[in-house]
């Protein structure tokens, strides 16, 4: 079993926490394995779309905290409780979430089931359940680099910074006849993201080509605001906010990679 479960708490946040730089190896990994189109890589030349649309995304992102603080963020560390309604348990997840790339680490734990993932370009998307390490399969992966650059974490980012990356504009969400929604695309000019506004522009539904959550109301995690509790359209699965961190230092290349016996097993 990987060291690391069990410590995530005090080992993932000194990591995080630390300054650190990705130095030259990770900048030539980076550059050499990451197949898909990074929002660092666009010029920063404004938000792409219908300028009104553009304008409620801005009050969306100032709602959650404000464009000026959204801006200087590069990862943010948040905790939640999750509930999915076919499992025996309730388990606590701590995620590290880079906000300039399509990386993702977590770790998930109970009293029965621990379990690691993490997902990059440069080491693909892995897997340790209960001490058992598995890469996912190639759709897994790909699916984890479409929907990634969408999260709303992401998105919220991308809006203060004015991304070019992104392009919006309204419409219907498909879950939703009838609702007047913001859309995202991206380079490729197909839909990948939507999220539904209410009056005082807060988001109270989010979703991807892969998944949507309804959502609570916002909570204040220090300058940021977020939805305190998130569940699925069917009620199949909810979680709850516990904690929510943001940072101006990008995660290191390494925490995303596998522990070093398991390396290479592609």
């Amino acid at each position: 079993m990987d060291k690391r479960i069990g410590t995530v708490s005090s080992t993932v946040l000194r990591n995080w926490g630390a300054e650190h730089s990705l130095g030259l190896l990770g900048v030539l990994l980076w550059s050499s394995l990451s197949s898909v189109p990074s929002p660092e890589a666009q010029q920063l030349t404004g938000v792409r779309g219908d300028p009104a649309a553009i304008a409620d995304a801005e009050e969306m992102v100032e709602a959650m905290g404000g464009l000026a603080v959204w801006r200087e963020l590069e990862s943010v560390h948040f905790v939640h409780e999750w509930d999915i309604f076919d499992r025996p348990d309730i388990y606590l997840e701590n995620e590290i979430l880079d906000l300039t790339g399509p990386r993702s680490y977590v770790t998930m734990e109970s009293e029965i089931y621990n379990r690691i993932r993490a997902y990059s370009p440069e080491y693909r998307y892995w897997n340790i359940v209960n001490g058992e390490f598995s890469y996912a399969s190639d759709q897994a992966f790909d699916n984890a680099m479409e929907r990634a650059p969408y999260s709303i974490y992401r998105l919220a980012r991308a809006i203060a910074r004015g991304d070019s990356f992104y392009h919006v504009q309204f419409g219907a969400m498909r879950e939703m006849p009838g609702t007047t929604a913001l859309e995202f695309r991206g380079p490729d000019d197909e839909i990948h993201g939507w999220i539904l506004l209410n009056t005082r522009k807060e988001p109270v539904v989010w979703a991807t080509t892969q998944y949507s959550y309804s959502f609570g109301p916002l909570q204040r995690f220090g300058n940021l605001r977020v939805p305190r509790w998130a569940v699925t359209g069917r009620g199949r699965v909810r979680y709850e906010m516990v904690s929510l961190t943001g940072s101006r230092e990008r995660p290191d290349l390494s925490l995303f990679a596998p522990p070093p016996e398991f390396r290479g097993r592609f």
